[in-house]
């Protein structure tokens, strides 16, 4: 069961997740992590923030670090966020950081699916996306698909933009901060989906 996204560090099943971690923590016990700049910590120190951080990636690729596996989350929040236009200097940034090392992102978004959209066409950029935390209705679901993204379910959700999602073979499951198991998400989307958990797929994308 993979977890696409969370924060638990200490999770018994880690290994077969990606943990989100930032600049200042030990990356040496994990299988898989993503590291960018969260929305909310995006602050007039930002650009600060990005050159740490490519320093870090650029150290990352250079020792062939197989267990670095995304920039993110990255994003745009207009509830929690700070000012939107370093919020968007700060994502588009991150986005041309993605592309030079050649890794997917994992995006967090709060009311800002134009404002992201309208980032990641301009900087043209062709890597995996993925949309964690979707509870978005099918409608949007739909319409990031169709411009070949993928979409992250957590515990809260909702059902037929995750049926879509899995038809579409875009679905991924993660458990984020909110606390829980990655089997007890899984449980949730196999009722949904009217299949055993351990059937679920998954797209292969972060598999190392």
């Amino acid at each position: 069961m993979f977890d696409l996204h969370t924060h638990n560090k200490a999770a018994d099943w880690r290994d077969n997740a990606v943990v989100n971690l930032n600049t200042e923590d030990d990356f040496s016990p994990f299988r898989r992590f993503s590291l960018g700049i969260h929305p909310w910590e995006v602050d007039e120190s930002w650009q600060q923030k990005l050159q740490q951080l490519k320093i870090l990636v650029d150290n990352l690729i250079k020792r062939k670090n197989t267990s670095f596996a995304a920039i993110g989350e990255i994003g745009i929040d207009r509830l929690k966020g700070g000012q939107i236009d370093i919020q968007i200097a700060c994502f588009e940034e991150q986005l041309r950081l993605a592309e030079s090392c050649a890794k997917p992102v994992i995006i967090h978004c709060t009311r800002a699916f134009d404002l992201v959209l309208e980032s990641l066409k301009k900087m043209r950029f062709d890597g995996p996306v993925v949309f964690h935390g979707f509870r978005g209705k099918p409608e949007l679901a739909a319409q990031l698909m169709t411009k070949g993204y993928y979409l992250s379910f957590g515990t809260k959700f909702n059902a037929e933009s995750l049926k879509l999602a899995y038809e579409e073979k875009r679905m991924f499951l993660e458990t984020d901060d909110s606390g829980a198991d990655i089997a007890e998400v899984y449980e949730s989307a196999g009722r949904v989906l009217n299949i055993s958990p351990t059937d679920i797929f998954v797209p292969g994308i972060f598999t190392l």
